[in-house]
């Protein structure tokens, strides 16, 4: 983008214990080939390629995940690898690579883009939205979220209320880009019967994770909203790009509180702090089975069906066959299967949120 300078920083360092068996701590599903020949997190660096350089790209992760980014995204430089020596959700994560690239580059305008676990299907779309955002951002002291309409009550979701449409500055002469909206309210996770409102309301947004913004003013925010992650913040910043970065960073990170950034920060700003461009660019979250199921195509009977599968009098069911053999299938309805070498998942489709609590019991409480 010829008019500003913009750095893209793709967040992906969730361990995707909901989608259990394909994913788990040691291969996350956002580097595991789950519907394709390449990961999710490869497709996502392919999408940003098609618009913006190597050099511009900014990855955060645990640096657990570290051989992940080497070895998939071997065309980004390393040093702009931000690796987290500990797993404290992402209020800290976000702090961290927020003032990371502030330094490097203070005129810069920051694309955040969440989740490497994402599906975009119509990329231009996708594309044009966070150029737009960046622009609008650069322009104005705001945040530019970027957000999808629903496709259904989602309960693992974020949901935004927007407002009127405003009229804004930035945007070259001639170009009209995608209407933009106030900003009104966020609620994370809503449970059934408030999902079912906001989804006939018609004026709430699916809270996708993209957005732009200026650097320094997310730290603004942090320092007002979150003192406590500022605080922390704080003593990491000086050492930033010096040879005691990486001892700094192990003594202070782990004192992040574990929370994620929309609890600990965006659900406490203003809402005139930040705007809504909506746009439908085929987004699928794939942070539950469920969730993936709803974002993808049906058969005729209502069936997600990936790898060697067989069914009957089968309906409304999510089927995946990652291993050797054949998943045979009669007289479901409702279901997620699914079969790899790691192990064998059958739940209902409604009991989806409970996988994290399985993996749980299976790996981490023993």
């Amino acid at each position: 983008m010829a008019d500003i300078k913009v750095k893209i920083l793709i967040m992906c360092g969730g361990k995707g214990t909901r989608m259990w068996p394909i994913s788990n701590l040691s291969h996350p599903k956002q580097f595991e080939s789950l519907l394709g020949k390449t990961s999710m997190f490869r497709q996502t660096i392919d999408r940003v390629l098609k618009g913006f350089n190597p050099a511009d790209i900014y990855i955060a992760t645990s640096a657990k995940f570290g051989p992940f980014l080497k070895e998939q995204a071997a065309e980004i430089p390393e040093t702009n690898f931000i690796l987290e020596p500990a797993m404290r959700d992402n209020l800290g994560a976000v702090a961290l690579s927020t003032a990371v690239i502030a330094k490097r580059h203070p005129e810069a305008v920051m694309i955040i883009l969440w989740g490497a676990d994402h599906l975009v299907q119509k990329e231009a779309e996708f594309l044009t939205a966070i150029k737009q955002a960046a622009l609008l951002a650069g322009a104005n002291k705001v945040i530019v979220h970027v957000d999808t309409p629903p496709t259904y009550p989602s309960i693992h979701n974020g949901w935004i209320k927007i407002g009127q449409e405003i009229k804004v500055n930035g945007l070259p002469a001639g170009k009209a880009g995608h209407k933009i909206y106030e900003f009104i309210q966020q609620v994370e996770k809503p449970d059934e019967a408030t999902a079912k409102k906001f989804f006939s309301a018609k004026d709430y947004l699916i809270h996708v994770g993209y957005m732009a913004t200026q650097p320094a003013l997310l730290l603004q925010y942090y320092r007002q909203y979150a003192p406590g992650a500022y605080a922390v913040l704080e003593k990491i910043v000086p050492a930033i790009d010096t040879p005691e970065f990486p001892a700094v960073l192990e003594a202070e990170y782990p004192k992040f509180e574990k929370v994620s950034v929309d609890y600990g920060l965006f659900e406490k700003l203003p809402p005139k702090s930040q705007w809504e461009l909506p746009v439908d660019m085929g987004w699928v979250d794939v942070g539950t089975w469920e969730l993936l199921y709803h974002g993808l195509p049906k058969d005729k009977d209502g069936n997600v069906v990936f790898g060697k599968v067989k069914l009957m009098e089968t309906k409304n069911s999510l089927i995946i066959c990652k291993d050797e053999g054949v998943i045979g299938v009669v007289g479901l309805s409702d279901m997620i299967v699914v079969d790899t070498e790691e192990g064998l998942l059958v739940c209902p489709l409604s009991q989806a949120p409970k996988v994290k609590q399985l993996y749980e019991a299976l790996y981490e409480k023993k």
